[in-house]
């Protein structure tokens, strides 16, 4: 929170000094803290653009392993890409709610996973279609947007049900962590140079799920709530096509994660034959790019790759 309150105020003092820039001014008008309390006292919707007059929404899950906090690139990100994708849509506004969960150690599987469908639920009771939606997010914010599509399908006994009534607008996942794997062949071609490697993504496995008593059984079950790939992804996705207008995943080619990406999309896609899933696997991007972008207060190729995907899917 205390994150979320300074960015605000330091990124909002930037756009007024720049009030020139149609773009700055745009965002200037836009920014404002809005922080809106969950019912479990420990999670919080952070919204970035103006929810009361927005036309269209987006539901965020900053990743960090579970372990690490929002980060200003997080924001910057959803400022950039989101909010500011109305360039050519006059009279029609992005309103983005950032999910404030609880990190690991002080809670594991499946507190966030029910935290989320808390947050879901709320927008959706505020009046948000689906239709005007989209969900997603970075590493373990992608797994948070997994296990949201997977809860979606298939209702997490401890967690709130969501029931739709019509598809999303989209769903998008950046170098999501959807695998307790790390002998994958991609984590043996970039280890040595990613921001991740297999150790890194060994204890994020551990301090997510050690001592979770359910996994187990939910893995040896087929469910894949926390980790869709160590199940039969294929069919546990079938049917999401009637959650969900469209898939983006996007993973670098010199990332640990990008086996696992790549399966998770194309499990996706076997799935739902008619699903519309695009999956980008970029060259000379690694783990979680355009949060790189974000953190540098640039609008780069992976994040204006994103604002395209976000316009297409909202206003498709």
């Amino acid at each position: 929170m205390k994150l979320y309150q300074s960015w605000i105020r330091s990124r909002a003092a930037s756009a007024n000094a720049k009030r020139n820039d149609v773009v700055e001014a745009y965002v200037a008008s836009r920014i404002k803290f809005d922080a809106e309390p969950l019912p479990d006292g420990a999670s919080s919707l952070l919204w970035l653009g103006n929810r009361k007059t927005a036309t269209k929404f987006v539901y965020f899950f900053h990743g960090g392993g579970y372990i690490s906090p929002l980060l200003p690139g997080h924001l910057e990100w959803c400022l950039r890409a989101y909010v500011a994708a109305t360039a050519d849509h006059p009279g029609e506004e992005v309103a983005v709610a950032v999910l404030q969960y609880t990190l690991c150690p002080h809670a594991q599987y499946p507190t966030q996973l029910i935290q989320a469908a808390e947050g879901f639920a709320h927008l959706l009771a505020s009046g948000i279609r689906p239709r005007d939606l989209i969900i997603g997010g970075d590493s373990a914010g992608g797994n948070l947007a997994a296990q949201v599509l997977g809860h979606l399908l298939h209702p997490h006994p401890a967690a709130r049900k969501i029931t739709l009534g019509e598809p999303l607008a989209g769903a998008f996942a950046v170098s999501p962590w959807v695998s307790t794997r790390t002998d994958s062949r991609s984590f043996l071609d970039n280890g040595t140079f990613d921001m991740l490697s297999p150790a890194i993504v060994s204890k994020s496995n551990s301090n997510l799920l050690d001592g979770v008593a359910s996994y187990g059984a939910e893995v040896r079950e087929g469910n894949g709530w926390a980790m869709p790939m160590d199940v039969d992804a294929e069919a546990w996705f079938t049917g999401l096509d009637g959650a969900v207008k469209a898939v983006y995943v996007t993973a670098g080619a010199q990332e640990c994660l990008l086996d696992q990406s790549v399966e998770f999309a194309e499990a996706i896609r076997r799935g739902n034959p008619g699903l519309d899933v695009r999956l980008e696997v970029m060259k000379n991007e690694a783990h979680d790019w355009i949060l790189m972008e974000g953190e540098a207060k640039t609008d780069g190729d992976a994040m204006k790759r994103m604002r395209a995907w976000a316009t297409m899917a909202l206003w498709a």
